[in-house]
């Protein structure tokens, strides 16, 4: 996999992560039909780009929504 691809699925990722809610690895998998490889991948882009923020959610999970900065 090259960085232009995992930019790509950044990209996916962000854009569901957009609507405001939490999401969890799986859940992020069967709404973008990425591997969980390819999205983990994704959340390290945006961890990196500091647009995402990270919890533990109620069933012991991750969570991971985005961060919105309005100036």
């Amino acid at each position: 996999m090259d960085k232009k691809t995992i930019g790509t699925n950044a990209g996916i990722i962000w854009n569901l992560l957009y609507n405001g809610q939490k999401w969890n690895c799986k859940k992020l998998m069967e709404d973008s039909g990425l591997s969980e490889r390819e999205v983990l991948m994704a959340i390290g882009w945006l961890a990196r780009e500091d647009k995402i923020e990270f919890e533990t959610c109620p069933d012991g999970s991750e969570c991971y929504y985005l961060i919105i900065n309005y100036f």
